[in-house]
Parts: C-alpha cells; structure tokens; sequence
C-alpha cells in the first residue's frame, strides 16, 4: 500500500519537473531588417516581405535567409536551431520516466539559434 501512495505522491512531480515540449508553440518568429527599404527578403523560399518584415517559421528546422535587390550583392544567411531548456527538461524527466522523452520529438522542444537578423547590403 505505501509504495502505491509513493507512486501517486511521485508522479505528479515528475510531470512538472518534465519541460513538456509537446506544449510548447511548434514555431518561433525570425524578424529580418535590411539597410535598404526596397530589398526583397526571403525566408524559406517564400517572400516575407520588404525592407523589414517577420515570419514565424518551425522551431525544429533550420532557416534560411535571402535579401537580394537590383544592383546589390544577394545576401544569403542560415539560421540553426538547438536544444532548448524545455527539451533539456524532458531528458531530465525523461531519465526518470519514459514519457517526457516524447517531447523531443516535438517542435517546441528547439529554439532557432537567431531570432532578429540585421542585413547590410553591398553595392555590387
């Protein structure tokens, strides 16, 4: 009977010690800013935008980054992604239990090493 208590008293703690990536938002938003306003940015082969933009993109892949305008050097970037604190909390709890490995497996358990990204153009 006492282990049964210890297992009801155990289990909850686990769960909140596990970081629960599975909960976490499957995308992050990269903000791109160019010094020429007219510069077309790219962000994962879609156009994002102008000069300035935002674009959520997945967590768990890596981006990549394109600003290219007329009479300028097209500028490509490479963002990567790594294990964030909540995935590390799930190898933690995982270590514990089996459950909260699970959670690696989820987008949210990353995080892009960049988030806001300053590109100079160069006159070509």
């Amino acid at each position: 009977m006492k282990k049964i208590v210890s297992l009801f008293l155990v289990f909850p703690l686990i769960f909140a010690t596990s970081g629960c990536s599975a909960f976490r938002s499957s995308t992050q938003t990269i903000s791109v800013t160019t010094d020429q306003p007219d510069t077309e940015i790219y962000i994962n082969g879609s156009m994002a935008g102008r000069g300035s933009t935002s674009m959520p993109v997945k967590r768990n892949q890596n981006a990549s980054i394109m600003a290219k305008k007329e009479g300028f050097i097209t500028v490509q970037r490479s963002i990567g992604k790594t294990l964030n604190t909540t995935g590390i909390l799930d190898i933690i709890g995982g270590v514990l239990i089996l459950l909260p490995l699970f959670g690696l497996l989820a987008p949210g358990a990353y995080s892009l090493d960049e988030e806001n990204i300053s590109i100079s153009m160069i006159k070509a």
